[in-house]
């Protein structure tokens, strides 16, 4: 159909031959051997045209429904448009690059037009009115290695065309190229196949195409008569079989090589492996037999490349060797798996290369010899197939890469060089000394050893025993307690006075970790009467806080008044060091202590005791590095929290404990503190706790004082005030942006600073906007928690309950003193700078007149019996729970007779409800050391931050 014209293009062009149906192009083609490329230009008149925009068709929007207004005539158009499809422009020549592929699309619309030139010649170019037949010729007398060759004949008959210079454009309707004119292919069952010929007109199938042709495209082509045969050549039986490997094993005597002879049966038929991916195909042309066989060549280069990875290297068609300790590895491991893949021959023929067993940590056997005083040797030897071999000797090999020991005459047995470098690695961690042959060991190190060895013990029963009693402290014997005090100690207590004494008489040293108002300071005390009764007088020295020490006194002239205790405490202290010798019980704090060291370390203590032994917790302290320096028979510590963030802590305290007990800090960061707080890694936190075990006695309230009243938890959420909550919006955004800025350059470890500090002026917004000082410019803005803290103590002191009121902040307790004096309410205060502790807590004690005690909880979170109150406020949580449990525990001890409510006050979507979640993860990591839960924790982690700071 004519198309209409369009008004706005009318006139731009002058092509006065365009046809009635609209306008037409002319064109130029040719050939670019070298890109294997048909050549299109687009001319009108004379000019190139490479842009068509004006004509309507561009080459973002190539479908007809943005045509219509193109002035072009429809085959035109179509022509175009399928030029921008397929085509790329060559903006230098101004012609299209068409690739053969696409070719004879092209030119079956090319020769519908009018002009059609010569790209070099400009004449015109000749499409022959003759089509070509196709027709093939196989070439070869094997089927494995057959080629196809293609010939064209005239459509008319006559010669056919020479193959060199004839270049095919395949696709459904297929041209050919050759002495200038393009000839169209007449339809065959040939033309399928004609994209797979090359220039030479030459295909050399291969592979499955080869098996494919034979059975599915030469019998069409035969029927048709489309190919021609060799007269010898006769169309073989295409088998297809499962191949099936067969292994032949060798032993060259004259040298260290084991030979492999491989061959894969397919059917009957054996064969050597393939050599080159041409050898799919394997033709067996016999006076029986004419079978194309197709090989599985995954299936062999699966095969050969497993034997390549065992150390394996092709020295004929079916020949492979290897040698030494790869030759080995292949019997250990690789050959029982071969009999399930194919046949195995040989084996049982093998001297050079038996690998008679394996042998590891199983096979140690361990005997203990003498023990001393506080060490114990190991005569370590491995029992492999009758023979003893020395651990030393197979330490020595797996050191030097070595994976097989032999055994003359016999064959080799294979190391288990993991599991012996781990052993090795921990005598090494253990500090062991070699002495005589054997290995010896500090005592201590003797459960752990238990666990991970089976060691005969021989004549050493007495030692075995006391072993079985540390893994199992049921087994502890019970001793007579001292007279005074068998009306006083409960069940719980005795087994906790039996452990001290059993550790003491067998020169251990351990960890009393019983939870906060079980009594640890009267079970030691128990303990060191017991010593004194026994072994006469001989000063003991208590390290403790400053806010403890007076505790000791009293609870010492309360229950053992038979103990001569000095105190060495104030200015005046010095004055007492003669007298420290006819003393039973020496008490002092950390903080005199550091300032004494030098002249206490040089005496000879029968025990040292740390008490609240957290305050050694980080082992670069200068406190932790003194205490270390102690000399005493024996040494104990007692806290209710030995870890409270993270397992150096633990390092620490058994660091002053036993040395060397858990190894040098920077191993024990390797093989515990990384895997289990930062990996989460179950195995390395289940052997931590085996260590510790013997010489940690933890026991909860309530699985031992069940009659201790209940205790209840609330956690108070509360809202901020308007202006509160703004304030806190703000310093939250600004604090966001600077401790982000900062982990972004630093990372987080190297951030903490400004981390807690955040956290810190977040914390005091909280409590009150008053604690930020200068930054509220003068504003006055109101708590939500403080009003709703005045609410809540009215309410409780309305029943007539006691209360004690800890806070993190001296200043929120300055506050809370103010409203209280402004009241009129009664009450106590204790906090750091505070002088005459004693007389402040015993003045609560025993004046109920007093319903209130403001606590800072640095001050009281150790050392204080306050179990006249019932209820506990923590105004302020903060990271770590197990800090304000200790503040809780104050409240909560034996001697406490009512039921106990402990108030946590949280500000409501702030940061003090997101670290009331994160408590829980030191919870877990405590928990999961120290008792049998076996959950962990870890790091703050940049999500963490994400979370607090959103």
């Amino acid at each position: 159909m004519r198309q209409e014209k369009n008004p706005k293009t009318e006139g731009l062009f002058q092509d006065k031959d365009a046809e009635s149906a609209g306008l037409t192009f002319n064109y130029e083609i040719g050939f670019d051997p070298r890109r294997e490329a048909l050549l299109v230009k687009v001319l009108q008149g004379e000019k190139a045209i490479t842009r068509f925009e004006r004509f309507g068709i561009h080459v973002l929007s190539l479908q007809d429904r943005y045509l219509s207004g193109s002035p072009l005539d429809p085959t035109h158009r179509h022509f175009i448009q399928h030029l921008l499809r397929f085509g790329n422009l060559d903006s230098w020549e101004n012609y299209y690059v068409i690739p053969r592929r696409h070719g004879a699309y092209f030119l079956n619309r090319l020769v519908k037009f009018e002009t059609v030139k010569s790209l070099h010649s400009k004449k015109p170019i000749h499409f022959a009115k003759s089509a070509l037949k196709p027709r093939l010729e196989l070439v070869g007398s094997r089927w494995d290695r057959f080629q196809v060759k293609v010939h064209f004949l005239e459509e008319a008959g006559g010669d056919g065309l020479p193959n060199p210079q004839t270049v095919v454009f395949y696709g459904s309707k297929p041209w050919a190229f050759a002495q200038g004119v393009f000839y169209s292919i007449l339809s065959s069952s040939v033309n399928p196949l004609l994209e797979e010929f090359d220039r030479e007109g030459l295909w050399t199938p291969r592979g499955e195409r080869a098996m494919e042709f034979i059975e599915q495209d030469l019998p069409l082509l035969m029927d048709r008569g489309e190919i021609q045969l060799p007269a010898n050549l006769s169309i073989p039986e295409v088998v297809r079989s499962k191949a099936k490997a067969r292994y032949e094993l060798l032993e060259d005597p004259k040298s260290d090589r084991l030979q492999l002879i491989l061959h894969f049966v397919y059917g009957e038929h054996a064969m050597p492996p393939f050599e080159e991916e041409s050898d799919c195909l394997v033709h067996i042309h016999n006076g029986e037999q004419n079978l194309l066989l197709c090989r599985d060549l995954p299936f062999e280069k699966e095969t050969l490349d497993k034997f390549y990875s065992q150390g394996f290297s092709r020295v004929g068609p079916d020949r492979f060797e290897t040698g030494g300790e790869s030759a080995l590895d292949f019997v250990a491991d690789r050959l029982p798996s071969l009999h399930e893949e194919g046949e195995v021959v040989g084996e049982e023929h093998l001297k050079q290369f038996r690998v008679l067993s394996r042998f590891g940590r199983r096979q140690l056997k361990a005997v203990a010899r003498s023990p001393g005083m506080d060490w114990f040797s190991l005569d370590l030897k491995f029992v492999v197939e009758d023979q003893e071999i020395p651990f030393e000797l197979v330490r020595r090999l797996v050191g030097e890469g070595r994976r097989y020991l032999p055994l003359p005459g016999r064959g080799f047995v294979r190391l288990e060089s993991q599991e012996i470098e781990e052993l090795a690695q921990t005598f090494s961690e253990l500090e062991a000394k070699e002495e005589d042959g054997c290995l010896q060991f500090k005592s201590f190190h003797a459960p752990y050893l238990e666990e991970i060895l089976n060691i005969d013990w021989r004549d050493q029963g007495e030692f075995r025993e006391t072993l079985r009693s540390l893994r199992d402290f049921s087994g502890i014997p019970s001793q007579e307690i001292p007279p005074a005090l068998k009306e006083v100690v409960r069940p719980y207590q005795h087994h906790g006075y039996d452990w001290l004494r059993f550790l003491h008489e067998h020169h251990f040293h351990g960890i009393l970790a019983d939870d906060m108002g079980l009594g640890k300071t009267l079970q030691a005390l128990a303990f060191l009467q017991d010593l004194k009764n026994r072994k006469g007088t001989l000063p003991n020295l208590i390290l403790a806080p400053t806010s403890v020490v007076f505790n000791w006194e009293s609870e010492a002239r309360k229950f053992t008044p038979d103990l001569k205790v000095l105190q060495l405490t104030g200015a005046e202290r010095r004055e007492n060091y003669d007298r420290i010798n006819e003393a039973d019980l020496v008490l002092t704090s950390y903080a005199i202590y550091r300032r004494d060291a030098e002249f206490l370390k040089k005496i000879s203590w029968r025990t040292v005791i740390l008490d609240e032994a957290q305050y050694i917790k980080n082992y670069r302290s200068k406190t932790a590095g003194l205490v270390k320096e102690l000399n005493s028979e024996q040494r104990l510590a007692l806290t209710g929290t030995p870890l409270e963030n993270r397992l150096s802590e633990l390092w620490s305290i058994f660091d002053f404990l036993m040395p060397g007990f858990l190894g040098k800090f920077l191993s024990f960061q390797r093989r515990y503190q990384r895997p289990i707080e930062e990996e989460q890694d179950a195995d390395a936190l289940e052997r931590l706790k085996k260590r510790l075990h013997p010489f940690v006695l933890r026991r909860q309230k309530d699985e031992v004082a069940p009659e201790l009243p209940p205790k209840t938890e609330i956690d108070q959420f509360c809202e901020m005030n308007p202006e509160q909550r703004k304030l806190y919006e703000q310093i939250l955004l600004a604090c966001r942006k600077t401790v982000f800025e900062e982990v972004e350059v630093r990372g987080i470890e190297r951030s903490q600073f400004s981390i807690l500090t955040a956290l810190l002026r977040l914390r005091q917004i909280c409590c009150h906007p008053r604690l930020i000082g200068k930054v509220l410019k003068d504003k006055e803005i109101e708590s939500g928690k403080f009003e709703m803290f005045q609410e809540l103590l009215e309410e409780i002191l309305s029943e007539r309950h006691r209360v004690i009121v800890f806070s993190q902040f001296v200043e929120m307790l300055g506050l809370l003193k103010g409203w209280l004096e402004e009241k009129k309410i009664p009450f106590e205060y204790l906090d750091g700078r505070t002088r005459k502790r004693e007389e402040r807590i015993r003045n609560f004690q025993t004046n109920p007149d007093i319903p209130v005690f403001l606590i800072s909880l640095k001050a009281g979170g150790t050392g204080l019996n306050l179990s006249e109150a019932d209820y506990v406020i923590h105004y302020d949580p903060w990271w770590n729970p197990a800090v304000q449990d200790q503040a809780t525990d104050r409240v909560h001890r034996l001697g406490q007779k009512q039921h106990v409510f402990a108030y946590k006050l949280i500000t409501k979507e702030s940061v003090e409800e997101k670290i009331l979640k994160l408590q829980e993860r030191k919870r877990d990591l405590f928990k999961g050391v120290l008792t049998a839960d076996s959950k962990l924790g870890k790091k703050l982690s940049y999500e963490d931050l994400e979370y607090l700071f959103s």
